[in-house]
């Protein structure tokens, strides 16, 4: 059923504008700094940062909407060199089998509190998720980071 799933980080062209605008959703300063170490998970691409990459921790809104449940918060982005995501029919192994937090919404752009799921590290995302949607008043999917509750990616049907 993966294939017929589309798993999407944050919107690129909405990032372009941000980091034109040199502010985050926020309203704070973007201050990209470079990465020494490698590992940061980046929301832009889905995957984790390379010793070198240029990089910013900014405040952003995964919801194209205002309302109750739009939410800004900490994410990790290549500021300049992102290379995108040429596949979102897959999650990379690595986050397909990371500790998460799903948190489904209906068509009417609130929670699905009942469908909510823990998945635990070493589980598999992609499984979860696709049950989940297998239930047709489940509109998309957001992950989020155990820890933190940051954003992680969206998955919501792929478009016929």
């Amino acid at each position: 059923m993966s294939n017929t799933i589309s798993y999407i980080g944050i919107n690129n062209r909405g990032l372009d504008a941000s980091l034109e605008a040199g502010v985050d959703h926020g309203g704070s300063p973007i201050e990209p700094f470079i990465d020494d170490n490698g590992g940061w998970p980046l929301r832009c691409c889905l995957a984790d940062s390379k010793p070198g990459d240029e990089i910013a921790i900014i405040a952003w809104s995964p919801f194209p909407w205002n309302g109750p449940y739009r939410e800004v918060g900490p994410i990790v982005v290549h500021t300049t060199g992102c290379p995108g995501r040429t596949d979102t029919s897959a999650l990379p192994a690595d986050l397909d089998a990371a500790p998460m937090v799903l948190r489904p919404y209906n068509h009417d752009r609130r929670i699905a509190y009942p469908s909510v799921r823990h998945v635990e590290a070493g589980g598999s995302l992609t499984e979860e998720i696709a049950a989940m949607l297998a239930d047709d008043t489940i509109d998309f999917v957001h992950a989020r980071n155990v820890t933190g509750g940051c954003y992680s990616f969206t998955a919501r049907r792929a478009a016929p």
